[in-house]
């Protein structure tokens, strides 16, 4: 019984003791000043976005830039403004120097004094401190973090706004950039007009030598055959028939006795009709040059094309083309007169830029540059009319007896065989 009572007033004695000392804590955390925050649970969170802040967040923006290498508009945009699409804002400032925003060039000297304002201070009148009290907490800013505003007005940052950079010069009214340009209707049709001006005069061309086509005059002439194209298609042919084009490669089967060396021409042609004591009509289809030699065949490149060319067509050496340079031809008085023997290609009227051959050629002292008319004579009855002019035509091909004429003007497309000719210009000799 006296054991029990001792354990009793021990455990007393103990939680007296416990009292006693939570009753001399209570008033010490009373008195302490909760409103101080911890220096950790104060601090803002960091920023993990990884991304530096743009040079405007960190002080005034500068009057210029000068381009490095690999800078775009973009990227400085980027730079300066944090937005990258930005970049017209800096552009814009800078038409008179950059022509394309897609290309700026190293050393260039931007201007960025007028560029969106992305962080600026409040006004003074906005910026009101907010009254000092004993209990304002006092976050300590760490390196990495914004800070935040102290309770201590005497501390307060200096909110008065920076002096605004001066306005960029005005572009000259002269200069405008490739968008700002317009174009009024007389401006347009000069720019037409120039494309045309100025250009030296050439009475006859080589391309219109060569597609004018001629009459054989029944003279046989060194035919050479064309085999076919020498590329396999890739889409099966429906016939059996193969074309050629402008770079494509052909095969021609060489006349008896003929010589052919690389780099040769031939003119690919085609027998259009025969025409009474004139002989077969050749129509020019294209030029071909020769690059390999084989043991029955030759192969040659498409270089020049005036038609289709295909297998079963007949090639020609290349009649050389002298140049007559920049002369005119010079007006003559009752010229050398001649009558139409046919048209190349058969039309019901005659139109520009059609072949017409006639009865006169070189052993007539007719030479490619010269100019016919071809006219109806007068009746000679009194009411009828008189002379009339039909065409007016350029020699650019000549044969022994024969000529092809191109139709440059029409007075009257009416043109038959037989039809009187006479030669208005002549070509100096």
């Amino acid at each position: 019984m006296r054991r029990t009572t001792i354990c009793r007033s021990e455990r007393a004695a103990l939680l007296a003791l416990v009292a006693g000392l939570l009753a001399g804590l209570v008033p010490t955390l009373a008195a302490q000043d909760t409103t101080k925050a911890r220096p950790d649970t104060a601090r803002p969170v960091q920023d993990t976005s990884g991304a530096a802040p743009a040079p405007a967040l960190q002080g005034q923006i500068p009057a210029t830039h000068v381009v490095s290498p690999g800078e775009t508009l973009w990227s400085i945009a980027v730079l300066y403004f944090g937005d990258p699409l930005l970049w017209p804002e800096i552009y814009r400032l800078n038409t008179a120097l950059i022509d394309d925003p897609h290309w700026i060039y190293p050393g260039e000297e931007l201007s960025l004094s007028a560029g969106v304002s992305v962080a600026q201070a409040p006004p003074e009148s906005a910026a009101v401190a907010p009254p000092a009290t004993g209990d304002t907490v006092h976050a300590q800013p760490s390196p990495d973090t914004v800070a935040v505003l102290p309770a201590d007005t005497s501390m307060a940052i200096d909110t008065t706004a920076t002096e605004a950079p001066p306005a960029p010069p005005e572009p000259t009214e002269s200069y405008a950039t490739i968008f700002d340009r317009r174009r009024n209707a007389t401006q347009e049709v000069r720019d037409v007009l120039r494309a045309y001006s100025n250009q030296p005069y050439r009475p006859l061309r080589r391309g219109e030598f060569y597609a004018a086509g001629f009459l054989t005059e029944s003279e046989k002439l060194p035919y050479g055959r064309v085999i076919g194209n020498t590329l396999v298609p890739a889409i099966p042919r429906l016939s059996e028939h193969s074309s050629a084009t402008t770079f494509d490669q052909i095969s021609i089967q060489p006349p008896r006795g003929a010589s052919y060396h690389v780099g040769d021409s031939l003119l690919v042609v085609r027998i259009d009709r025969d025409i009474a004591g004139w002989g077969g009509v050749v129509v020019p289809v294209g030029v071909a040059r020769i690059t390999e030699l084989q043991r029955r065949q030759v192969l040659a490149d498409v270089v020049l094309q005036f038609g289709r060319i295909h297998d079963g067509h007949l090639a020609l050496p290349l009649e050389p083309f002298k140049d007559p340079g920049q002369v005119r031809p010079t007006p003559v008085d009752e010229g050398l007169e001649g009558t139409v023997i046919a048209e190349r290609d058969i039309h019901v009227l005659a139109g520009p830029q059609q072949v017409v051959f006639i009865n006169r050629g070189r052993v007539e002292g007719v030479t490619p540059g010269d100019i016919f008319e071809a006219f109806r004579p007068a009746s000679g009855v009194p009411g009828s009319s008189s002379e009339q002019t039909q065409i007016v035509l350029e020699i650019v091909h000549t044969r022994d007896h024969s000529a092809s004429g191109l139709i440059l003007n029409i007075e009257h497309p009416n043109l038959v065989p037989g039809m009187p000719v006479r030669l208005i210009r002549k070509m100096p000799s």
